[in-house]
Formats: C-alpha cells, structure tokens, sequence
C-alpha cells in the first residue's frame, strides 16, 4: 500500500476542504463532478485512510505510553512536552492543544469515511467493488470511533456529513457509539470476505481487521463497563461467544502467523538483517512512507512519513551510531526494563539501552532520563531518504494490530469462556518466540495474561487501555508505582475515571450542547 500514499496529495485536495470545492479549480474538479470514477472514489477512499498518518508527537500512540507504566514524558527539557508530562502528573487540562488534535484528526478520518460511503452507491463503480470499498471505509470509521469513545467517552456521533445547521452535537450514549462500531466491523467483515490484494496493495484493509478490532473492543467494554469475565453483551448484541469465534477465525482461516524472530517486526534492520512490513503477522497495519517530498510541517498532503519516530529516538547521537538524532520523548520506566525475565529477547528489540548500546558519552541526556528510550520505533539513519524533510519522513509502518494480539485476546477469552488448556496453547505460541529455550505450561491464569501483554506489546500504545480495563484501583497502582521522586512523579486523575477532557474548543463550537468531562 506504499504507494496509495502518494495518492494522498490528491485526495486530501479534493476531500479536505468545502470551501475550496466551492470554487472552480484549474481542473475544472469540482464535488458535484468528482465522486463518478473508479479512480474517484479510490481517492476518496484514501483520504479516509490519510487521519492515520497525523501521529505527531503528542497524539494517540506515544502519549497512551507515557501515561501508562510504560514510560515518562522525556524531550529536551522540563519545558519540552509539556503537555504529556502533564497527562502523565494526571494534571492535564481541556485546553491542552494535544486533545483537541487527536480529536480533530480522528473526526477528520470519520468524515472522510461518511462522505465516502454517502458518495459510493451513485458512483460508477461495479458493484463488487463498491462493497469491497465500503467494507474498509466502514473499518476506518469504527477504527477512529474505536479510538475516540475509549479516550474521551463522551463523544458525538457522527454517520453522516452535517449541514451548517447540525454542527452543534451533543455526546451520544456510549453504548449508542458501541453499538454503530459493532455494526460498521460486521458489516465490514461481511463486505471484505475474501478480499484479497496485490503485494503493492498491502496494507489495505482485509476482512481479519475488522474481527480483531471488534475483539479489542468487546473486552474494553466487558472490562470498563461489564462483568470483566467476558459474560457482558457489547451493545450491537456482541456477546463473548461471538468474539472467540471471531478470534477463532482469524487463527484458523486467515493464514496470519507469528514472525519466527520478534525483533523482525520493527525497522531495526541493521541489527536483525531482515525487517518485514506487512507481514503475516500484521493483522492491520498504519502505512508510511520515506518518499515524501515536501518541505512543510503540520501540513497533511506531505505526512507521508511516520513522526513518532524521530520524536523517540536518542538525542544527540554521533556520526557513528546507526540511530538517527531524536528528541528522546517517552523515556521506558525502569520497572518496565526490570518486568523483563533474563533470556527474554523482546527486552532487548523493545528497549534500546543507552550505555549499553550507545556508550557513555555518544549521546544527550533526554529530560526525564532513565537510561532506556523505545527501540521498536527508534529511527535509523538507514532509513533517512534523499528527499523532502528527514524528520517527516521515516517509513517504519505503525502496526495497530498484530496476530500476537490476536492470540493473547483469544487466550483471554478461553481463560473466561472457553478452556483453559486452549488458552495455555495461546499463551505458550507468544511466550515461546520470546525465549531460545522455552517449557510450556498446561494452564494460565489471567494475571499471566496480562503480564505477557505487558511484556509483548510494551511501548506500542496498548498498555494504557489493558490497565484501565482493569479497573482503576490496577490502573492506579500501576501508574503511581513508577514514581522516582520530583519531575518523574506519574498519577493519574482519579475523578476522571482513566478517561481525558473534552478539548475546550469543542465545548464552544458545540455552543456548549458538549458537557466537559467529570474530573476536569
């Protein structure tokens, strides 16, 4: 799918603002003749896929690390970051500017999918197209919705394209939001049954997507609104059953599989000599790309490249070192280091270790240091391109869903529901991969479950979620135990319930009809 990305310049032109369709371009391109071809609504379809790119600094992914036990704020000084440093005190506020872009660049990626499949019928396409189409928009809509409503909780929602007139929403039910993300990933699942693509298409939704993200859902919902035993029924009429057989799916017909070697997932080629992107272990995956050739930040035809990247990587490295210079965010906890057993290899792919890998002396001292920065996503001066702006344009891919994550929620699932011996299978196929020499065990319990998540996934953005579906008395032992003293202190706001503020500018475009969060 790398190269849908370069189609973005035109679909975001198209798609992102109304003012400008208003006008009459030199094209002649205008909406009322735009939404006709095939190559139209793949454009369409594309700008629906573009919000997933906008991973500055202090959007979802590393700012989930940092306010869970897996890492601090970090940066080039107490004042750098401020924001996350503040979430991560549980002190943050509606009007910090990182809440209000996370929910402007997920609502941006819902409108993209509403206008799409408003469009889509009327359009020229063959109809086996149009629901394959359909089938990864949907996937897109309930992917940012899936996002939004376990951030903020009480959010709008928003399946169709608003006239002047309806922009003042009020936050809709939850189980309302549940319901519509249940309905978009089993429609979705039904439209992509056998889909498959290109190689050049990777990338690209397929119907095992949908399946995992409505997995991960159904046991956030059971965990912060159910029975946390998976007994619970997800509105939209999702029952536990329903979701292992649709884990069930996924490991017996999808083909999916772990990588023999975890440290082949991320873009450390130089150390493990065969980095694969798209592989059978990546069950939905964020694309990117270092082809970019523009020379502007914060300007969404040109974020083709993954920004997270230089955002963690070491500070001040020298000419030697195969690590491209960063501005050392999201600093790993020691407890996250310690959690580690001697002889599991993924300690050493998912932490890069300072002294040990880079030397006294080769780098700076991030804020908050610790010792240890997040290696999985760390940037390589190998992948730095000829083109464009270096730090815009790092092509690791973000991969959301992995078939790990797949077997874990199934091993969760058999634990309540199921067998125990069948979620011990699960378990022991990931825990094994993480060791040379490995005993399987013939049962597990959940805890075990959940420290084996902790461990696999560490500095991906999941571990915040798994606390919080917990329960706040873990999610708060767990946060408040990673306290060093002084600048390093983690809390979490308690009245807030694990969830964040509604961003203060959209109380006001809302004309107030929004109703700001308990806690903030």
């Amino acid at each position: 799918m790398k190269k849908i990305i370069y189609i973005l310049l035109f679909a975001v032109t198209f798609m992102g603002c109304e003012d400008y369709l208003d006008k009459s371009p030199v094209t002649e391109q205008t909406e009322e003749s735009f939404y006709r071809t095939e190559d139209d609504m793949f454009r369409a379809l594309i700008a629906a896929y573009e919000p997933l790119q906008r991973n500055w600094g202090e959007s979802l992914q590393i700012t989930m690390d940092i306010v869970s036990d897996d890492a601090y704020g970090g940066g080039g000084s107490a004042t750098d970051g401020v924001s996350g440093k503040k979430a991560d005190r549980g002190t943050t506020t509606a009007s910090e500017g990182m809440w209000s872009a996370m929910w402007n660049d997920h609502y941006a990626g819902v409108y993209g999918a509403n206008i799409f499949l408003e469009k889509v019928d009327a359009s020229e396409m063959s109809e086996e197209l149009k629901t394959q189409f359909k089938g990864e928009a949907l996937f897109l809509r309930a992917y940012y919705y899936s996002n939004l409503v376990r951030l903020f909780e009480n959010i709008p929602l928003i399946t169709k394209t608003l006239s002047t007139s309806q922009y003042s929403q009020a936050a809709a039910p939850v189980d309302d939001v549940y319901a519509q993300i249940a309905s978009d990933l089993e429609t979705s699942i039904a439209y992509l049954k056998d889909v498959t693509y290109s190689d050049d298409e990777k990338g690209r939704i397929t119907e095992w997507a949908p399946r995992a993200l409505l997995a991960r859902m159904y046991l956030f919902y059971d965990g912060v609104y159910g029975s946390k035993n998976a007994s619970s029924t997800m509105p939209g009429d999702v029952t536990g059953s329903d979701v292992l057989n649709y884990l069930n799916e996924i490991i017996t017909n999808s083909g999916a599989d772990l990588l023999p070697d975890f440290g082949n997932l991320w873009g450390h080629a130089d150390v493990t000599n065969s980095w694969v992107e798209n592989s059978i272990e990546g069950i939905f995956e964020v694309q990117f790309s270092n082809q970019g050739e523009g020379w502007q930040w914060y300007n969404a035809p040109f974020d083709i490249g993954n920004k997270m990247v230089v955002f963690v990587g070491p500070r001040g490295t020298n000419a030697d070192s195969e690590y491209y210079s960063g501005w050392g965010f999201s600093p790993a906890t020691q407890q996250l280091y310690d959690s580690y057993q001697d002889g599991d290899l993924r300690r050493d792919f998912t932490l890069l270790d300072m002294i040990e890998e880079l030397g006294a002396g080769n780098f700076e001292e991030a804020d908050q240091y610790t010792g240890y920065l997040n290696k999985k996503y760390a940037g390589l001066k190998s992948q730095v391109p000829d083109v464009g702006q270096e730090q815009l344009n790092f092509p690791q891919n973000y991969i959301s869903i992995r078939y790990a994550d797949v077997l874990l929620m199934a091993a969760e699932m058999e634990f309540h529901i199921g067998s125990n011996a069948t979620a011990a299978i699960h378990y022991n196929k990931v825990r094994g991969r993480a060791f040379e020499s490995y005993s399987p065990v013939s049962s597990v319990t959940l805890d075990q479950i959940f420290e084996e998540r902790k461990l696999e996934f560490a500095l991906e953005g999941i571990r915040y979620w798994d606390l919080l579906r917990r329960g706040m008395p873990v999610l708060e032992s767990a946060v408040q135990a990673t306290n060093l003293g002084g600048i390093y202190d983690s809390a979490v706001n308690s009245a807030a319930r694990g969830f964040w503020p509604i961003p203060t500018t959209e109380i006001a475009l809302s004309n107030f009809v929004l109703e700001q969060n308990d806690g903030y």
